[in-house]
């Protein structure tokens, strides 16, 4: 096993060997893919645990695991493992553990283990400074998450008792950071910052998915030192199963908004539309197809976010709560709803609620439903003139549809408490309300989101407020891990093809492996600066969905 570790460097040997450390591997709720074996080898789960072994200074190895976690095939880790087992792990309990099991040590490692290539050599790198620096906490910051350990002073593990007082608290991945950061500036803080910062790739060399499983194995031989060489020579590898999925369900749309493409791609003709404005359409895709098509992400990706709103209004569905039933069948996908607000009635609300009610957990503890509502203003005169309403105002049709769009708010807030955000486009058209809609909405749900404009590749007018496009061109983050799925099954190269130009397959006759190949060249082009037809046009490549 040594081998496939790189070893800790002479450096400063009798600081970071001299004292008496802890080696602490989170293990709760690990996924089966931290258990398989990795490019032939051991399992991630084992190279987490002797990589944490070898940390300098480690005295004793403990796993925090749940009760029903038997780690099958556990065989060949290192003698005196010891293991700490609870039902449910929150950070309160794990730091309550913590504290007890930290007695008699100057400091402890922290790390998952589903995370194949922490580097012995650079957690010796973090542990000098941690020492020399009489740090309280210690992290690597800009590197790829899963090289590094956490490092903390094992006095500290009493104050983060009291901190991580929720007992309903999740167990994320940087549940000791957030856990810290709630009274931040009582702590002393030592970083080590990476020379080149990878934090824009979210980058997590862990086992805890398919996806990353895959992606993880692609960078095998991964270190500290050699990570912004290697993630340049295999950048093609950043692309892999998609994450999110957009689906249109739903034809019509209650508005004719100026500032959306939607409406004049509707009455063009064109392409897959059918030719008649967006508030006369009454097309969606049947059940059975969107039921088809889930079955088939969740065996593809195993986990996703699933988007009902590519194009049309989701209310206008006739079966909307079927949709949730058929997606939230499947544990790994979640759904994410935009909406105007409008046309949603109580009976479909409750039936979605129980479809919600009814699912079982999410893989990862996400939560099954996130919804998005699109309101842009704070005033009715503004709603009136961003929807497309002109004339209706003085005939009080404005005034109700906006009351509509925020009574819907607190709908969907009363039966999904905690996920439901208020939206507005930042606009010239409507700049001078997003400081009172912020405020607005801030205050009442501590929730909002601002969205920039889409100019669709330049297909309609552009309101942009500012460009906030990076400096560097970077590849496309719709391309590596987003699918756009039309309503008769039509993929597209991505929501910006709005007439389907580009298309790439067919989600229900073709395999979904299959279409995701037939895009993987154009990612490798944009890897090597290559961005062609309607991607040289576009200025959402930057942006990044749930």
């Amino acid at each position: 096993m040594s081998g496939d570790f790189p070893q800790a460097e002479s450096v400063n040997a009798d600081i970071v060997y001299n004292m008496k450390a802890l080696a602490v591997v989170y293990a709760g709720n690990i996924s089966p893919y931290a258990l398989k074996p990795l490019q032939g080898g051991p399992s991630a789960l084992h190279r987490a645990v002797s990589a944490a072994s070898s940390f300098p200074g480690t005295v004793k190895t403990v796993i925090f695991a749940d009760s029903t976690e038997s780690f099958s095939g556990s065989s060949g880790l290192p003698a005196g493992i010891e293991t700490v087992r609870a039902d449910t792990w929150t950070p309160r309990a794990f730091f309550a553990a913590l504290t007890l099991l930290a007695k008699g040590f100057d400091h402890l490692y922290l790390v998952h283990g589903d995370e194949p290539y922490l580097d012995t050599a650079f957690a010796s790198k973090i542990a000098e400074h941690h020492i020399r620096y009489a740090a309280e906490y210690s992290f690597a910051d800009g590197y790829p998450l899963g090289l590094a350990p956490q490092i903390l002073a094992s006095g500290l593990v009493p104050v983060l008792e009291r901190l991580a007082s929720d007992d309903k608290e999740a167990m994320t991945r940087d549940f000791l950071f957030e856990t810290i950061k709630k009274d931040i500036n009582s702590f002393d803080i030592e970083t080590e910052i990476s020379p080149v910062d990878h934090r824009q790739l979210r980058l997590v060399l862990a086992c805890d998915s398919k996806r990353n499983y895959e992606r993880t194995a692609a960078f095998y031989g991964i270190t500290a030192e050699n990570c912004a060489a290697l993630l340049t020579e295999r950048s093609d590898a950043l692309y892999g199963l998609p994450a999110f999925y957009a689906l249109q369900v739903a034809g019509k749309c209650p508005f004719e908004c100026p500032y959306c493409p939607y409406p004049a791609f509707c009455r063009s003709g064109e392409g897959l539309s059918p030719g008649v404005s967006a508030t006369a359409r009454q097309d969606f895709m049947p059940v059975d197809r969107f039921a088809y098509v889930m079955d088939r992400i969740a065996e593809y990706s195993e986990d996703a976010v699933v988007s009902l709103s590519l194009q049309g209004e989701v209310s206008f569905h006739p079966d909307v709560p079927a949709l949730f039933r058929a997606a939230l069948r499947h544990p790994g996908l979640t759904v994410l709803v935009e909406t105007t607000g409008i046309g949603w009635t109580d009976e479909t609300l409750s039936g979605i609620a129980e479809a919600v009610r009814s699912a079982s957990p999410r893989i990862g503890d996400r939560s099954p439903v996130e919804w998005i509502v699109s309101l842009d203003s704070v005033s009715a005169a503004c709603y009136s003139r961003l929807k497309g309403l002109g004339g209706m105002q003085e005939t009080g049709v404005a005034e109700r549809l906006f009351n509509e769009a925020q009574g819907f708010i607190s709908r969907a807030e009363s039966l999904f408490a905690g996920h439901v955000w208020p939206q507005t486009v930042r606009m010239k058209d409507n700049e001078e309300e997003l400081e009172p809609f912020y405020r607005h909405w801030n205050g009442k749900l501590g929730r909002v989101i601002v969205q920039k404009h889409d100019h669709f590749c330049g297909s309609i007018q552009e309101r942009r407020v500012a460009d906030l496009s990076p400096l560097v061109r970077h590849p496309c983050w719709h391309l590596k891990r987003d699918m756009s799925i039309l309503m008769d099954g039509t993929v597209p190269l991505c929501k910006e093809d709005l007439y389907a130009l580009n298309r790439v397959g067919n989600a229900f006759t073709d395999s979904l492996a299959a279409i995701r190949d037939r895009l993987r060249p154009r990612y490798g082009r944009q890897c090597s600066g290559d961005y062609e037809g309607l991607c040289s046009a576009c200025d959402e490549y930057y942006t990044y969905n749930f």
